[in-house]
């Protein structure tokens, strides 16, 4: 009998044995271990849980595959909490996996234990409008991520050294603009006596198209970065659906930038190289060869850390939209991604969806946000002092943003980074502390905040607010290969147009054009999207 009865009570979990495991899948980078993470230790204490990691890198390619076998494993994770950049879930899937019961919805996970994040969704709308799905659920969190300069992503930026060597000024219209860059061709602005400079680059990420068509029609179009499958070639006309491509105005601006190609103005890579060969251009020892290219900010192409020897990566800077057919347009998208970062799974019991939301309600408080996506004070931030300013003059200044030590584990390893960006406004972005001096490292997000002001405002009636809308779960698989054939479709043939493959100026193959589209299903493209608008 004493055996047994020690037997049956060494069966009796104490309080440390029942400690809850959560299993979340997560992404890192570098030198990151998110299972000894000084965050993640922090949040087992206080939340009295053990957190165990299945990690993923923030490579694209490596992260989609690894969540996907997560999900067929049979052995589910917890919740995921991923960045949208690498791997995060699209609307589709979010609303397959919550017809096929993976996922559960938040809506009252929220009430009942998350009220900052309750408050978040009520103090920014577009935030709520992003996560809410037609029939008010939420079945998962996106970051929002309130990015100003990330909001006009296709500014052209511009050798301004150039412009001054040459004496010439800042374009305005898209003639100035062709003769400004006919002037880097021929007037040997890096004065080398060689003709040997390129006046504008481009890469397969990032397109040499929107900047330029947007003085002709207003246009999403991009043929990598900020694409990722999404309907980039549609537009407005007021309530009505169009393709933006099929469109004169669009023609029009397909000549224009033939005109450019046949000139010889244009990086003949721009199509296909990536952006390391664009930076690697950028970069050579041997001289500033390049005039500008369309990015959302000029590190793309010349390097800003280390800094050139020269100093290159000052010359450039951002030229206003040009005054084109519908005045200024600028291409806005908002920041934040469509789909979730954050959900929780059927494996996660009643008492561990309540932690699960309690430790991402803490991420959304002042002191957890910090903490988690900068580090510990005076390690990964530290307060400001007197005198500096914020990014944002009229805001308070809220912290500064120390460099990384990738020597010091308390530095690299002490907070989860961009799986941290979970609700970054726009005063929380603005309000941290940067140099006056743009042409520095420290001082290049006021650069690029600079740089976005001259677009801001000016986007046209036309932009379809994509990232907004729920397609109904019957037309979500039709719609995933409509939008491959169809925006691959484009890309391809406005290449063609612009390097002279096709002649935009051919009435004939404009028309083949157009047939093509048709016969991918075009008109159901807009008919899917159509409904979707209209809910």
């Amino acid at each position: 009998m004493a055996t047994v009865a020690a037997s049956l009570a060494g069966c009796v979990p104490n309080t440390e044995d029942d400690q809850k495991v959560i299993t979340i899948f997560g992404s890192q980078g570098g030198q990151m271990d998110l299972n000894t993470n000084s965050f993640t230790l922090l949040l087992e204490e206080k939340f009295d849980v053990d957190i165990e990691f299945e990690t993923t890198g923030y490579g694209s390619a490596e992260a989609n595959e690894a969540r996907q076998i997560s999900l067929a494993g049979g052995d589910l994770p917890e919740a995921y909490m991923l960045v949208p950049w690498a791997s995060q879930f699209s609307k589709a899937e979010l609303q397959r996996y919550s017809d096929q019961g993976v996922i559960v919805p938040l809506n009252d996970l929220i009430d009942e234990y998350a009220p900052n994040i309750a408050d978040a969704l009520k103090a920014e709308p577009a935030f709520a409008e992003l996560a809410t799905t037609p029939d008010g659920n939420i079945l998962g969190l996106p970051q929002w991520n309130d990015c100003f300069h990330c909001s006009y992503p296709y500014k052209f930026w511009i050798n301004s050294q150039w412009l001054e060597n040459l004496g010439v000024e800042m374009p305005t219209t898209p003639d100035e603009f062709f003769d400004v860059m006919t002037a880097f061709k021929t007037g040997d602005p890096n004065g080398n006596g060689v003709a040997d400079e390129i006046p504008i680059t481009g890469s397969s990420q990032w397109s040499i198209v929107p900047y330029i068509m947007n003085a002709f029609i207003s246009n999403s179009f991009n043929t990598g970065a900020n694409a990722n499958g999404q309907p980039v070639s549609l537009g407005l006309d007021g309530d009505t659906v169009q393709m933006q491509t099929m469109q004169d105005g669009w023609r029009e601006g397909l000549k224009f930038l033939n005109k450019m190609w046949a000139a010889g103005l244009f990086d003949p890579a721009s199509f296909s190289q990536g952006d390391d060969a664009m930076q690697a251009t950028g970069n050579s020892v041997e001289g500033v060869f390049l005039g500008g290219a369309t990015v959302i900010h000029p590190g793309l192409f010349v390097s800003f850390a280390p800094p050139n020897p020269d100093a290159r990566e000052n010359q450039y800077d951002a030229v206003p939209p040009l005054n084109g057919a519908e005045g200024q347009i600028a291409t806005y998208q908002l920041p934040s991604a469509p789909g979730a970062t954050f959900v929780i799974t059927k494996a996660a019991d009643e008492n561990e969806q309540k932690v699960i939301m309690e430790i991402m309600d803490y991420i959304f408080t002042p002191e957890g946000h910090l903490r988690a996506q900068a580090g510990e004070e005076g390690i990964g931030w530290r307060a400001p002092e007197e005198g500096e300013i914020a990014l944002d003059q009229s805001l308070e200044p809220s912290f500064v943003d120390l460099p990384l030590d990738e020597e010091n584990e308390a530095d690299y390893n002490g907070n989860w980074g961009p799986m941290a960006q979970v609700f970054d406004t726009e005063e929380w972005r603005n309000a941290q502390v940067q140099p006056l001096d743009i042409y520095t490292i420290e001082g290049a997000e006021r650069r690029f905040f600079e740089a976005t002001e001259l677009y801001e405002g000016l986007e046209s009636d036309a932009l379809f607010p994509y990232w907004n809308l729920w397609v109904a779960n019957e037309d979500a698989s039709e719609l995933s290969t409509l939008t491959t054939n169809i925006e691959s479709n484009v890309a391809t043939s406005t290449a063609e147009f612009i390097t002279g493959v096709r002649d935009p100026n051919n009435d004939g193959e404009w028309q083949a054009y157009l047939d093509g589209l048709a016969g991918l299903g075009v008109d159901r493209y807009i008919e899917i999207w159509q409904k979707a608008y209209d809910q």
